[in-house]
């Protein structure tokens, strides 16, 4: 039986299953923590009452959408009304299915296959008895087994033992454009928003709705331009090279992450996916105290619910992400591979993939806990000053910081040994790399002091015939 599950099942199918849940259990409880997160800003207890010190509160959250009254009113448009929320879940499920996790698994397995002169041959006979998502190292082979009958009497070639080294990624889907493919997929996620405020035939989640579209809208270009600079710098949009080039140290104890050669960047793409998920101080698609909760006003019961589930999974997904390309993902002390000189993400050993799908969970949390800092801790925008700071100030910073990484790469880097022959930056140019990101930024902020003010929107009007339109009374002298 356990041999039929390994070559009937590749180890990809476990993988999906194993994250899929581990990730939605984990947004239940990221709803705790951002319920304790606000209750420790603002100086108290927070939920504390089921469980112990409240751990069970998100199964009572779960059971009472389960069980609340799933209210549709009459003037909704029934089919998009709750197709807007299945939409928004199904895009974040799909974009987990690139995120790396845990390297490169490589394994030995003896096989029995006809003997053959060929290695090609033999290669094609191991194939078959290899998962269909292994990539296959060597095939070696130990002895022969020689021709007879088995126990019905038919007749056996002549057979051969070999030894099948083959790798597998620890991860649900390996592409080769996985960051390109996991933007494209979380931008669809706004057609649930969009949907859901237009069904709702509501005028507060229409209005949810249109400001959603315009936001993606403006933020997604600064994102992609901030992704653009760590593409440029690796030449891949492949998430697993991406974190490969950042798996080694600078003097021997400093870790090769992105974070330390291109922070502006990273700063660029941590406030775009806080605009692209909806999160405060972006959160004008829902803003209470202006249209009473947005684009799911109308909603309750589990509609309710999947709308908050694909929220959390957006942030988890662009929090993965965000650790791939600036923190090295799984890289960590201790968990290199040694297999291969030249690609240190191929391990043999089960155990060191599972610690680095763990290492860059840990790490994913630490971002979403940013996310839930900067909730409580910095006012909502007006909407003007929404799209001020896109188009006045992350648009154009973005553009200079991609203009500043090609150039360092065009007069440093092609002169750099390392980054020639390995891809990698090394000390050296890394050191060149941030004191770059510190002149621009220098630039920048001198800039912004020359730079025309931009215009008052929120000046007073006069309105014709309004009560509030009325004229100080003068006091007569008598």
């Amino acid at each position: 039986m356990i041999d039929w599950i390994q070559n009937n099942i590749p180890p990809w199918v476990w993988i999906t299953l194993v994250i899929h849940f581990a990730i939605l259990g984990t947004v239940a409880y990221l709803i705790l923590l951002e319920r304790k997160v606000a209750s420790w800003v603002q100086d108290r207890i927070g939920p504390n009452r089921v469980g112990p010190f409240g751990l069970l509160q998100p199964i009572a959250d779960g059971i009472k959408f389960i069980l609340k009254e799933d209210y549709r009113p009459k003037h909704v448009d029934k089919i998009l009304f709750t197709l807007a929320p299945a939409i928004m879940v199904t895009v974040i499920i799909i974009s987990i299915a690139v995120l790396p996790w845990g390297g490169i698994k490589q394994s030995t397995r003896i096989l029995t296959i006809p003997t053959s002169a060929d290695s090609k041959v033999m290669e094609a006979e191991a194939r078959d008895q290899l998962p269909n998502s292994a990539t296959i190292v060597s095939v070696k082979e130990i002895s022969q087994i020689d021709p007879g009958t088995n126990l019905n009497g038919d007749f056996v070639p002549r057979m051969s033992r070999v030894e099948a080294t083959y790798r597998w990624d620890f991860q649900s889907a390996n592409l080769n454009i996985g960051v390109l493919f996991i933007l494209a997929v979380l931008s669809l996620a706004i057609y649930g928003v969009v949907l859901g405020g237009w069904a709702s035939n509501n005028k507060y989640a229409f209005l949810g709705g249109l400001r959603a579209t315009a936001q993606m809208i403006s933020y997604e270009i600064p994102l992609g331009l901030s992704v653009l600079t760590i593409v440029v710098l690796y030449g891949s949009l492949d998430l697993n090279i991406m974190i490969d080039k950042q798996a080694h140290y600078w003097a021997g104890w400093i870790p090769a992450w992105n974070i330390f050669t291109q922070p502006l960047a990273f700063f660029m793409f941590l406030i775009c996916i806080h605009a692209e998920a909806n999160r405060a101080p972006f959160d004008l698609a829902e803003a209470e105290q202006e249209l009473v909760g947005g684009y799911h006003t109308e909603y309750s019961a589990m509609r309710f619910a999947l709308f908050f589930l694909g929220e959390y999974a957006g942030m988890m997904t662009t929090s993965a992400v965000c650790v791939a390309m600036f923190f090295g993902g799984w890289h960590f002390p201790g968990l290199e591979g040694h297999l291969d000189p030249t690609n240190p993400s191929v391990t043999d050993s089960f155990i060191i993939c599972i610690l680095r799908a763990v290492v860059i969970f840990a790490k994913t949390l630490v971002i979403i806990f940013i996310f839930m800092w900067s909730r409580w801790s910095l006012p909502r925008f007006r909407f003007d000053q929404l799209m001020h700071l896109a188009w006045r100030a992350l648009i154009p910073i973005s553009l200079a910081i991609l203009l500043m990484t090609a150039l360092v790469l065009f007069f440093a880097g092609a002169h750099n040994e390392t980054f020639r022959k390995e891809g990698r930056i090394d000390g050296q140019l890394g050191a060149i790399f941030l004191i770059a990101n510190v002149i621009l930024m220098a630039v920048i902020m001198i800039v912004s002091r020359m730079l025309p003010a931009a215009p008052d929107t929120n000046k007073r009007m006069r309105i014709p015939n309004s009560r509030y339109n009325r004229e100080p009374k003068v006091a007569v002298a008598t």
